[in-house]
């Protein structure tokens, strides 16, 4: 059975509530019944025309693109600035003087734009990764964690195979592929529908020490 929607469950409680008001505390006259009907009407008319009947609270959001001004200040960290905006943190301020002062960073509303600063960092971080962007590095990054335990858990992988191979990079992996079926099977033939316009099989992959 399909579940009743939140408007029309709104609606239909608003009505209990109208009858059980008139009910135990009826109008004492026509003016006062005109007007508490003029009254629910208005309440039904924004309870149809309200987009949305759920509260929307903003998201907390915490990023950590600032990191790469810290790693600007010290050349010794300039490789990780280097590593988050793939530029050195000098060519970043030649390009930033080139465009701070550019119409498109400019409005008239009272809606201020991001510094350009952060719109440039964000471009250029985006423009350097492709796929999911999971360098062991940009993990280090988000998580808060240090490159280093990374490392650690690599050369954990080498000791427990007894050999330094490739196996170091890929293990707690997971890969999937759909396997394209000849056709439509006959039995809950639409579970088998995928995103690419056909029926198959997903197979996922995983390597994990338990199976290696």
């Amino acid at each position: 059975m399909p579940l009743k929607p939140l408007r029309k469950d709104l609606i239909d409680s608003f009505l209990l509530s109208m009858a059980t008001r008139d009910i135990f505390l009826p109008p004492e006259n026509l003016e006062e019944y005109s007007l508490n009907l003029q009254k629910d009407l208005e309440i039904i008319a924004l309870l149809e025309e309200t987009r949305y009947l759920n509260g929307h609270p903003p998201v907390p959001k915490c990023g950590n693109i600032d990191l790469a001004w810290e790693f600007s200040q010290d050349p010794a960290h300039h490789h990780r600035f280097i590593n988050m905006l793939c530029v050195t943190p000098l060519v970043f301020l030649t390009i930033l003087d080139l465009i701070e002062d550019h119409d498109i960073f400019k409005n008239d509303t009272n809606l201020g734009q991001t510094p350009v600063e952060q719109q440039l960092a964000v471009t250029l971080f985006r423009m350097g990764r492709y796929g999911n962007g999971a360098s062991v590095k940009d993990i280090a990054h988000a998580a808060g964690c240090s490159e280093a335990e990374k490392e650690a858990e690599k050369e954990w992988m080498d000791n427990y195979l007894g050999f330094r191979g490739s196996w170091r990079d890929g293990w707690v992996m997971y890969d999937g592929t759909i396997v394209v079926l000849y056709r439509k099977p006959g039995k809950n033939g639409d579970v088998y529908y995928t995103r690419k316009a056909n029926y198959g099989l997903n197979v996922q992959i995983g390597n994990t020490p338990s199976n290696l």
